[in-house]
């Protein structure tokens, strides 16, 4: 149950800053902020090393699936936990599993390593320690707030991912020019350590009731969770199917190698743009959260990503370049503010372990599946084509999902209800509808 709230957090829902009246929310963004900017500064680093040692798509690729598999492996097991097991000290579990991850990647880099294989294992080992700290945190979160700032909690704390991928990857780049990658992998160790301390300085603890269901039936309930709520199965599969199809953001090594021939301080900037543009939104929802006709917003913020995309593939101008990134962050904060709110309201709190974990599942395989997938149709067809291929199918795909999720289009508000209009005309469409 969520702790009674502090004097200090009975402030009017429209107040963009309520969230951080508790205390233990502003350490537990502090702590989610440390681990992001681990992250935003380590992968990076990771992908510009494994293309200067390689210099082919397809290795940037495999770091994409060297992630994806201990991914799909554990996360429905680490679901299991989040319900089950006190989620304060699952989180500092993982955190101390991520700070030895970036430690042996500092041990590789400082050793002049070349040969590549053990850089995918140690990626390996990278996804296996977020698919531990990812569906907790996500459980955990709601404990923090009152319902009523959940929807700015959720936009705050997706700020600290593109507070992070903004500076982390230009931080990246200066440190890849002035002290290597190594450098840059023994930061990351840190902020994971200083996340870790972050989370003991949090008191509200939080346990799951007990995941229910006996053995494989009880890990496998998010799946069937899911697959019988039907706006929370529309907007997963759209974020999947969409932004699989669109990770061009997996080849700026190499664009900024050798399409823009910008070098290191270009990459990061390159890398920098899509977060600026997704922390400027998230900064922005925080403060004017969207009101009606968000499953319009979302589908549509879907079709602006692809459009991003395909300018993006088609530019030579690092100007141009940069302003399309800037306003593919923009629409893919939009479209992934709806999806987590609309989630986690959506979820009871002792299924919320286990349907943040298959959903990261799913994030997962769009977000390294399609590094793979970009990886592997450049190194085919050539590297602008498949970039310019992917945003259009990205744009195909908010279309098809209209036509076959009709409760994309009428779902209206963010708080997981759907007005009695509403409801009769997804009914006559014959959709089943969360409540």
């Amino acid at each position: 149950m969520a702790p009674p709230l502090e004097p200090a957090t009975k402030r009017r829902a429209t107040d963009a800053y309520a969230p951080f009246a508790s205390r233990d929310f502003r350490f537990f963004f502090l702590a989610r902020l440390s681990n992001s900017f681990g992250t935003n500064i380590m992968m990076p680093a990771l992908g510009w090393q494994i293309y200067a040692l390689t210099h082919s798509p397809l290795a940037l690729g495999l770091i994409g699936l060297s992630v994806f598999i201990p991914v799909v492996l554990m996360s429905i097991p680490a679901g299991h936990l989040a319900d089950s097991l006190e989620r304060r000290t699952v989180y500092q579990g993982a955190q101390l599993l991520l700070s030895a991850t970036a430690g042996l990647f500092c041990i590789l880099g400082l050793g002049g390593v070349r040969a590549i294989w053990p850089f995918y294992l140690c990626a390996a080992m990278f996804g296996a320690a977020k698919t531990l700290s990812m569906p907790v945190a996500s459980a955990w979160m709601p404990h923090l707030v009152d319902r009523g700032h959940f929807p700015r909690a959720v936009s705050w704390t997706s700020s600290t991912w593109q507070i992070s991928n903004t500076l982390g990857p230009v931080f990246a780049g200066w440190m890849l020019f002035v002290g290597g990658e190594g450098t840059i992998y023994g930061l990351a160790a840190l902020c994971y350590a200083l996340s870790l301390l972050l989370a003991r300085a949090i008191r509200t603890r939080s346990r799951g009731q007990g995941a229910s269901g006996a053995g494989m039936a009880g890990m496998l309930a998010g799946l069937t969770y899911i697959a019988r709520h039907r706006l929370i199965l529309a907007a997963v599969t759209l974020d999947v199917v969409a932004l699989l199809l669109g990770g061009a953001t997996a080849l700026l090594p190499a664009y900024a190698y050798d399409v823009l021939h910008v070098g290191e301080r270009g990459f990061g900037l390159l890398r920098a743009a899509p977060a600026l543009g997704s922390l400027l939104m998230g900064f922005w929802l925080a403060h004017h959260p969207l009101g009606r006709a968000v499953g319009r917003w979302l589908l549509g913020s879907v079709a602006a990503y692809g459009v991003a995309i395909v300018v993006f593939g088609l530019s030579t101008s690092l100007t141009l370049s940069l302003a399309a990134l800037f306003l593919l962050g923009g629409t893919e904060m939009t479209g992934g503010f709806i999806r987590q709110t609309l989630i986690q309201l959506s979820t009871h709190d002792d299924m919320r372990g286990r349907v943040t974990a298959v959903n990261m599942m799913f994030v997962s395989a769009r977000n390294e599946l399609g590094e793979m997938e970009s990886g592997f149709l450049a190194a085919l067809i050539g590297l602008v084509p498949a970039v310019v291929a992917g945003g259009v199918a990205t744009i195909g795909v908010a279309f098809v999902w209209a036509r076959l999720f009709p409760v994309l289009r009428v779902v209206d508000r963010l708080d997981g209800t759907i007005a009695d209009g509403e409801m009769r005309a997804v009914a006559a469409a014959g959709e089943q509808v969360a409540a």
